[in-house]
């Protein structure tokens, strides 16, 4: 059973799933809430990251609840973000060599060279 989602204590604690949260996506996603709020991540029990922020200014309830929706929902957007980027790998590759590559014209470029 998942641990629950709190806001006690003016600090918001959230627990997302390691087997749909890497790590790297974690860190990516709440990197982004560094200005507002001191942040903690541990490893529980093999299978949750315990997330806690802690604000850095007084917020109100309605605001601590309205950052813990914007986590959940900014967790999924970075965990998309980066199966994207993953699936898309060979893609990128194959459009930067092609940039990059020597390019070579078959025809005089228009103008005289002296």
């Amino acid at each position: 059973m998942q641990p629950e989602n709190s806001i006690q204590d003016s600090k918001i604690t959230y627990f997302a799933n390691s087997k749909i949260f890497p790590e790297e996506v974690i860190i990516k996603c709440i990197y982004w809430y560094t200005d507002k709020f001191f942040i903690s991540v541990d490893f529980e029990k093999d299978k949750y990251y315990k997330i806690i922020l802690k604000p850095k200014n007084e917020l109100s309830e309605s605001k601590l609840s309205f950052y813990l929706n914007k986590l959940s929902n900014d967790l999924i957007d970075f965990k998309l973000r980066d199966t994207i980027t993953k699936e898309t790998q060979n893609i990128r590759e194959l459009l930067i060599a092609k940039a990059f590559s020597n390019y070579v014209s078959e025809e005089e470029p228009p103008g005289m060279i002296q």
